[in-house]
């Protein structure tokens, strides 16, 4: 995904401190204005700490501002842990402001002890705002584990503030997950679990191929095992809707987890697997991809955890140094493409694929499928060709 889109939870710095206007300055407009050194002074004590707390706000949460009502200077918005808070009043405190700490810790109160979830669908739909309509920024798969920070509603839906094992945050609609206690989160993560291997398959309400469905499932989602019968698992879901799985379509997880084996060769094979799988903004499962959803997805399946957007997986391993035979690249390493620093700005990283060799890679555009950076190919693309910014190496050393 492109991370300059990421924007929730905004980080705002906002310091209206709306005074009377100097009594004393200087005709010609220049020196210093007190009430204006006070504002600064407070945005730069605000966007320090958030420096040190949430520098990548997909992330985390510090979205602190400083608000001026009548001659009270308050300090408002949330964040996600009591030390940012208590290091934002101190470091407001230094600049000689006098003001009312309004700061909100999340998890928000009203949540009780239920500020856990999982993910009760094949795949939940996580959008960067608490809306049908707002970007979707990933996509959480059932059996997953996420922390609940709040919750908001409107005329019809109500929505969490929620943040997947990757770290990533994100809005989910009530229904799509289960609340839930730390415990029994963890009662949960401890199994039976059994993980879908499958790209796509069905529970059904009694062990035979024409039964009723009872929920789809994808590659990688987690159900609890609750008995075998025949070539069928008997499985439960998150929510306690229970049905029969393929044998076929799910393993033991844990044993899963232990066999993995991440060569260049297997996540070649992997990779191949999703060959014409649609592109999809904020995917991660087969019934669609993002550029970075297809690496994490094909990586998290040889045993590697990448992060989620393309941008964050640009600082996972190892740099590669790029010369224009791609000589010292190997397969499996990640490309990286998009802009370079322009006028002094930062570097933009707006793409990420697989490596194959021979001047090769596999990535989702459009749909999933092969290029090549030799622009003498006819599989050539010449975008990618121009674009190629790095690569990182995640496997192993063998």
């Amino acid at each position: 995904m492109n991370a300059s889109n990421l924007n929730w939870p905004s980080v705002v710095l906002i310091a209206a401190l709306v005074g009377m206007p100097c009594a004393c300055a200087h005709l010609d407009g220049s020196g210093p204005k007190p009430k204006q050194d006070s504002r600064l002074a407070v945005q730069n004590a605000i966007q320090a700490v958030k420096q040190k707390y949430a520098p990548d706000s997909r992330l985390a949460i510090f979205d602190v501002g400083a608000q001026q009502r009548g001659r009270e200077l308050i300090l408002t918005g949330e964040v996600d842990r009591a030390e940012a808070r208590i290091e934002t009043v101190q470091a407001v405190e230094r600049t000689g402001a006098k003001f009312t700490d309004r700061i909100k810790v999340l998890p928000d109160e009203k949540l009780g002890d239920q500020v856990w979830g999982i993910s009760c669908l094949s795949v939940a739909s996580a959008r960067l705002q608490p809306e049908h309509k707002a970007e979707m920024g990933t996509q959480v798969l059932m059996g997953e584990v996420v922390r609940i920070w709040k919750r908001t509603t409107n005329a019809t839906f109500a929505w969490y503030l929620t943040q997947s094992g990757d770290g990533y945050i994100s809005w989910l609609q009530k229904g799509t997950f289960v609340r839930c206690t730390r415990e029994q989160a963890d009662s949960w993560n401890r199994g039976p679990l059994l993980i879908v291997t499958a790209p796509e398959d069905l529970i059904l309400e009694q062990p035979q191929a024409d039964a009723q469905p009872v929920s789809d499932v994808v590659v990688c989602d987690l159900v609890r095992k609750t008995d075998e019968e025949g070539d069928w698992h008997k499985v439960e879901l998150p929510d306690q809707r229970s049905g029969y799985l393929s044998r076929k379509a799910a393993t033991d997880y844990e044993a899963w987890k232990a066999a993995r084996h991440p060569t260049a060769e297997n996540i070649e094979r992997t990779a191949r697997k999703f060959i014409g799988r649609p592109y999809l903004w904020g995917g991660n499962s087969p019934k669609g991809f993002d550029c970075s959803g297809f690496t994490k997805t094909v990586f998290f399946l040889n045993g590697i955890d990448l992060m989620r957007d393309s941008s964050q997986q640009a600082r996972q391993g190892v740099e590669v140094p790029l010369d224009e035979e791609l000589s010292r690249i190997q397969k499996g390493d990640l490309l990286f493409f998009g802009r370079r620093p322009r006028r002094g700005g930062p570097e933009r990283i707006f793409h990420v694929g697989i490596y194959l060799g021979d001047k090769l890679f596999i990535h989702s555009s459009e749909w999933v499928h092969i290029s090549s950076l030799d622009p003498n190919s006819p599989i050539r693309d010449e975008n990618r060709i121009r674009t190629l910014l790095r690569a990182r190496r995640v496997l192993p050393s063998h």
